[in-house]
């Protein structure tokens, strides 16, 4: 085993000790929590409800709720999953039996309108008793949900009074927004994906929808009978959706827009699930398992990775009077784009990933592989990065983890997940055939050395095994 090189660190935020495992949240936040070794991949708690009964769980701020099969195959039993906070993670729960209404499965959201939260691997598809009210999810307008929710891997079928209904908050005013990546949802009366986007764009990504066999829906519709429902259904602002198959209408409201890029609908979408998504409860409790993958979907992320650039950040001014500097770096190619009406100007340089330019009174756009390292900001700009809006205090990877294992006696192995984008970069640690990076999940080994990894978005989980200590340092300086 390759022994690691020392990495610098600074703002020391939090410490995490042998065999522990760690679930917090939040930009700057370092509330380690001890709980004990995380259940195995193919290890889950069932939660048998006792006829006539709903369930109640709450999930915390900073919380993970993982690996519970929900049985709700006796007459009229349930449960009832809701939110608080921020920083939370939902994941490899399936739902087993029909869904006697009454109420949503679901009722997440996230207060912090800096915070995000993740639904990862769920499976809410055995479908709902018929002209029943309340489906499946219905995302918390009330708390309020002002924050991000991305729903990934996720498996809602059958629903009676909406599949997935996140349009609720933007009808209060709220901000909050969802993006959903690689899920399926078959046959929800009212609506599939209904989305709020009344400040921050929504992103609808790898995803099928198939509205064929909705069933008449009763109490809680303005038709009750009705089997009347929309594949998309955007209120308020922008909808995104990207090499997505659909089956349905795609509709709007109140402003409501949608965009579609590689997306393929009516007789030209193929309707396979996307790979991964659980198709049923015991599959999605376990994290194991799921759909072999959807072949048009799989052929145009094939191409999109072979063309490469595929991600786009856009910096826009509205003040030609006043000059707006900026500077970026990417770990991968970068050139100029014309995406949201950007120009190409000769002021602007690319070199070497880094990225130096200036704007006012229009938009300078850029496609880059890879991830946004850094980016800093002098004046006034709108940034878009892949079609959401966000604050420069978004962009790029301000975070650093370090994994220290000089004074434990031994390798210490190491697991994490992260809400943003993460890298390792060589000048702070060895990168080597044992440390692994697969989306936002990291896996690695530490022996004798750090290992340093840089990230954006909130660090979800972590798990050591061994005598490392783990430290989290926020800003630049090294």
């Amino acid at each position: 085993m390759a022994r690691d090189e020392t990495a610098r660190g600074s703002k020391t935020e939090g410490l995490l000790n042998r065999r522990s495992y760690l679930k917090f949240a939040g930009a700057t936040a370092a509330t380690f929590a001890a709980t004990g070794s995380a259940v195995g991949a193919n290890e889950y708690e069932t939660i048998t409800i006792p006829a006539g009964e709903t369930k109640s769980i709450t999930v915390g701020d900073g919380e993970t709720f993982e690996n519970k099969l929900i049985d709700m195959s006796a007459s009229g039993a349930s449960a009832l999953i809701k939110t608080t906070g921020s920083g939370w993670t939902i994941r490899n729960v399936g739902f087993k039996g029909e869904h006697p209404g009454g109420h949503y499965l679901m009722t997440p959201g996230v207060s912090d309108p800096d915070g995000s939260a993740l639904i990862e691997n769920v499976y809410m598809g055995d479908g709902q008793a018929p002209r029943t009210k309340s489906g499946g999810i219905w995302v918390d307008a009330n708390l309020p949900h002002r924050g991000t929710i991305t729903f990934r891997n996720i498996h809602i079928a059958g629903m009676i009074d909406n599949g997935l209904y996140g349009s609720g908050p933007g009808a209060q005013g709220y901000g909050g927004n969802l993006h959903v990546e690689s899920s399926y949802f078959k046959g929800n009366t009212i609506s599939n994906v209904r989305l709020n986007a009344k400040t921050r764009p929504c992103n609808v990504t790898n995803t099928v929808i198939d509205t064929t066999g909705a069933q008449p829906c009763g109490v809680g519709c303005s038709a009750p009978g009705s089997t009347n429902t929309r594949a998309i259904w955007s209120w308020y602002g922008e909808t995104h959706l990207r090499n997505c198959d659909i089956v349905g209408d795609i509709a709007t409201i109140d402003g409501g827009t949608v965009t579609e890029t590689n997306t393929r609908t009516g007789e030209s979408a193929d309707t396979t699930p996307p790979k991964g998504v659980p198709m049923s409860a015991e599959q999605a409790a376990s994290g194991a398992g799921g759909s072999s993958g959807n072949r048009k979907q799989a052929v145009q992320q094939k191409q999109a990775k072979a063309q490469g650039l595929s991600n786009v950040l856009s910096i826009s001014s509205s003040d030609a009077s006043t000059e707006t500097n900026y500077e970026f770096e990417v770990t991968g190619n970068v050139r100029k784009s014309t995406a949201r009406g950007g120009t190409k100007s000769e002021e602007d340089t690319i070199e070497s990933g880094t990225v130096t330019g200036a704007v006012a009174g229009g938009t300078d756009s850029y496609r880059f592989a890879g991830i946004l390292t850094s980016f800093s900001l002098d004046g006034n700009a709108t940034l878009y990065l892949n079609g959401e809006r966000v604050t420069p205090g978004k962009l790029g990877l301000p975070k650093m983890l370090v994994i220290d294992g000089r004074r434990s006696d031994g390798a210490s192995t190491y697991s994490f997940d992260v809400g943003g984008s993460v890298t390792k970069d060589d000048t702070l640690g060895s990168v080597n055939a044992f440390d692994t990076i697969s989306g936002k999940r990291v896996k690695g080994s530490v022996v004798d050395g750090r290992d340093a990894y840089r990230f954006s978005g909130d660090l979800n989980r972590i798990e050591i095994d061994g005598g490392a200590k783990a430290w989290i340092s926020v800003g630049n300086d090294q």
